[in-house]
């Protein structure tokens, strides 16, 4: 893959790593960060990528990676207005709303990454089992125990 078209892929992808790297650290800066960091690296790291019709995958799953480590040195927002306020993205009220309840469901990590590549970003449950490295009925298994949680959370019915 050459320069060129590892940028063209980037960009088609930047706001879905984005929203990704939003759901682990429900925080934007550190989002904006985790995605910059997550470029880099795949940049340093394309040797590294065996199937190019895979990029996306790939580039996701480093983009959690990232995240992930950011979130463990960095702060939760306060309330959805700090959250709003955050977006750099022309997002709609829905997403932050998306977002918003995700954390007050107290949802694990896992389950929110899950519903979220699920709901946001149309992945299917294989998609999701392989970009995770866990098997279909795990992740089938979390996605309901996660949607269960949010039938039992108040305010929402």
């Amino acid at each position: 893959m050459t320069k060129d078209e590892f940028v063209r892929a980037v960009s088609l992808t930047e706001k879905k790593l984005y929203f990704a790297a939003f759901s682990v650290t429900a925080n934007a800066e550190d989002a904006k960060d985790a995605v910059a960091d997550a470029v880099a690296y795949a940049w340093e790291h394309l040797s590294g990528l065996k199937d190019e019709r895979k990029f996306d995958l790939w580039l996701l799953r480093i983009t959690y990676s990232q995240a992930k480590m950011i979130k463990r040195k960095s702060r939760r927002y306060e309330n959805i207005d700090e959250l709003a306020d955050g977006f750099s993205y022309e997002a709609d009220t829905s997403e932050i709303e998306f977002f918003d309840i995700l954390v007050r469901a107290k949802l694990t990590l896992e389950e929110r990454r899950i519903l979220t590549l699920y709901f946001l970003y149309g992945y299917t449950m294989p998609d999701i089992a392989e970009m995770t490295g866990k098997k279909q009925n795990y992740i089938k298994t979390k996605y309901y125990r996660a949607l269960q949680k949010l039938s039992d959370m108040k305010g929402l019915k």
